[in-house]
C-alpha cells in the first residue's frame, strides 16, 4: 500500500471525521462508477481540505483504471485455446468449481477433478477419487494423477468448507474437518503433485476474504485461511526459480450453496456488504488469474486497501464494525427478498 493511503487511512481522525464518513467516502470513491449509491450525507468528504486523504482517492481511482485496463486485455486472451494444458481442479462440483470447470474446458484444458464420488456428471473432465479429510486419500489420488498426467500446468484449489460456531461449542469433528480441508488438503496436495509441475505452471488459491479480515464466530475457518495465505505467499518465493507463479484470489461473497448453508448455521453478516457475486464472476476472475503472474487478487481495490488498514490497526477494525453490520443486515434482507422472488 503507498505511504499516501497510510497517511489518510491515519489522518481521517485529525480531520474531524467520523468513522462512518470515512468508511462511507471511500465505498463511493470506489462504486461510483457502477451506480451502486450506499448512502446520503450533504456534506461529502470532498470537501475536506485533506492533502493526504485526496491522494488516497486518487490513487484508488488510478488503480481502478489500470485494473480495468489489465482486465480487457486479459479478457481478449480468455477463451483463447489452451490445447494440450493439463489442470487438476479442487472443489470442482461446488459452484464456483463447476463454472471454473465449464470455463477451463471450454478453453481447451484437459481437467482432472477431486470429488468424494468415482462418477460425476460434468462432461469432459477426468475425476479421481478422493477425501480431502483424509492424508492417505490425498496421496493417492496424486499418485493416480500423475500416473495419468505426467506433467501439470495448473493446479487449483478451490475446496472448502466453513462450519459458523461460537469457541466453546465446537465439535472436535469440526474443527479437524475445516482445518483439514482448508487448510491440510491444499498443502499436502500441492507437496504431493509439486515435482509434476512444468516449468511456467501456476498453482492458484482460492481463498477468502477471512484470510485477511476476521470473522467472529467463524475463528477456525480464519486461522484455517490465514494460514492458508502464509503458506501462499510462502509457496511463492520457492517456486521463483523454477518460474512456478503461485496466486492467491480472495473473492467476496459468491452465491453458492456453500453460503447459504453457512447463513442457515448462523454465518457472518458481512457477507452481505455487498451483494453475492454469482458463482461465473468468480470463475471469470480465477482464469485471469490462471493467465497472468498476480500474487494476490482482492474483488476491488478498496477490499484489499481497507482489509489491510484493519489488521494494522486494531482501532479502525473495531471502530468500523458497528457501520459494517449495518450495510450487512441491509444487504442481507435485500438478498432475502430477491431470493423469495425467484
Amino acid at each position: 500500500m503507498p505511504l499516501s493511503a497510510y497517511a489518510g487511512i491515519l489522518m481521517w481522525r485529525n480531520e474531524g471525521l467520523s468513522t462512518y464518513h470515512f468508511i462511507t467516502d471511500i465505498m463511493d470513491t470506489i462504486r461510483q462508477g457502477v451506480g451502486i449509491p450506499l448512502h446520503r450525507r450533504e456534506n461529502p468528504l470532498r470537501n475536506v481540505g485533506s492533502g493526504a486523504y485526496q491522494a488516497l482517492r486518487q490513487d484508488i481511482a488510478v488503480r481502478e483504471v489500470c485494473s480495468s485496463l489489465e482486465k480487457s486485455y486479459l479478457n481478449d486472451r480468455i477463451g483463447k485455446p489452451a490445447t494440450g494444458r493439463v489442470a487438476v481442479v479442487t472443489g470442482a462440483t461446488g459452484g464456483i468449481g463447476q463454472a471454473l470447470v465449464r470455463r477451463m474446458i471450454g478453453c481447451g484444458y484437459q481437467v482432472i477433478i477431486l470429488s468424494r464420488q468415482a462418477q460425476v456428471d460434468m462432461p469432459g473432465v477426468t475425476p479421481v477419487v478422493c477425501d480431502l479429510t483424509n492424508m492417505d486419500s490425498i496421496c493417492q489420488a496424486a499418485g493416480t494423477i500423475t500416473r495419468h498426467a505426467p506433467q501439470l500446468d495448473v493446479i487449483v484449489h478451490c475446496a472448502g468448507i466453513i462450519t459458523p460456531r461460537p469457541v466453546g461449542q465446537m465439535g472436535t469433528q469440526e474443527i479437524a474437518d475445516q482445518i483439514a480441508v482448508d487448510l491440510t488438503a491444499p498443502i499436502e496436495l500441492t507437496n504431493a503433485l509439486l515435482p509434476a509441475m512444468r516449468r511456467g505452471g501456476h498453482i492458484v488459491f482460492v481463498n477468502s476474504m477471512a484470510a485477511v479480515f476476521p470473522l467472529a464466530g467463524s475463528s477456525v475457518y480464519t486461522a484455517a485461511k490465514f494460514g492458508l495465505r502464509g503458506f501462499a505467499r510462502a509457496l511463492e518465493q520457492e517456486l521463483r526459480p523454477r518460474r512456478i507463479q503461485v496466486s492467491s484470489i480472495y473473492p467476496a461473497s459468491v452465491n453458492t450453496p456453500m453460503l447459504r448453508h453457512e447463513m442457515d448455521a448462523g454465518g457472518s453478516i458481512y457477507n452481505f456488504i455487498d451483494q453475492p457475486q454469482e458463482p461465473d464472476v468468480t470463475a471469470q476472475r480465477i482464469m485471469e488469474c490462471c493467465e497472468r503472474s498476480s500474487r494476490e487478487i482482492f474483488s476491488s481495490v478498496f477490499d484489499k486497501l481497507f482489509t489491510h488498514a484493519c489488521l494494522a490497526s486494531q482501532g479502525l477494525l473495531n471502530l468500523s464494525l458497528p457501520v459494517m453490520k449495518i450495510l450487512g443486515r441491509m444487504g442481507y434482507r435485500t438478498y432475502k427478498r430477491r431470493a423469495s422472488r425467484n
